[in-house]
């Protein structure tokens, strides 16, 4: 009887620690902007891959492109660089799907006795679609994005952990979206709207 009640504690023990064990959730954040211009007039600035010249955070990109499989590196303005390969790209619908494969580092910190580079875009396995949708002569841009923090392991550092993955694609996307809007309609106002789900 011993026996069965310390073998019952030790697989509760493990199955409690199992469910406490934080590994990286996937977040799925979905921007959306209503701009007081066409829906064509607004893809017909952002349909071309090779070009992020409406994104204020973007300094160059180098490479693009239409065709699946082309990649681009964005340069930031703050000098790190992200490489992304394009998944799909569909003129009818107005709606292309990109991944990001590679980041520069924004530096490294030292945590649980490893040094830890901090990616640029303090993400993992991010995967992204820009489209635009008419809404009564209005353009609706989406902008969905699914990742997961930087830090795979359990107990991540600040820098890495799931707030600032969050944070830093909100401001990627609200930031893009917003200068998409003054560019294209600068007398209207539009408001991102940020919905995200773990």
């Amino acid at each position: 009887m011993k026996k069965t009640s310390l073998v019952i504690s030790a697989a509760l023990l493990m199955f409690t620690g199992m469910v406490n064990a934080h590994g990286p959730v996937r977040g799925k954040m979905t921007a959306t902007i209503t701009i007081e211009a066409p829906a064509a007039k607004v893809w017909e600035v952002i349909k071309d891959y090779g070009d992020m010249s409406w994104h204020p955070s973007i300094k160059s990109v180098k490479g693009g492109g239409n065709e699946k499989g082309a990649v681009r590196t964005l340069t930031l303005a703050n000098g790190g660089t992200i490489t992304e390969e394009l998944k799909s790209h569909d003129d009818g619908k107005m709606a292309y799907k990109y991944k990001i494969t590679e980041m520069s580092s924004s530096g490294s910190i030292k945590h649980a006795g490893q040094d830890e580079e901090i990616p640029v875009l303090p993400v993992g396995n991010y995967a992204a679609e820009l489209s635009v949708a008419d809404k009564g002569g209005k353009a609706e841009v989406e902008w969905v994005a699914t990742y997961y923090r930087a830090y795979v392991n359990n107990n991540p550092p600040a820098e890495l952990n799931e707030e600032a993955a969050d944070k830093a694609v909100t401001a990627v996307l609200s930031t893009g979206l917003e200068a998409l809007a003054k560019k294209l309609a600068p007398s209207g106002k539009a408001e991102v709207s940020i919905d995200l789900k773990r």
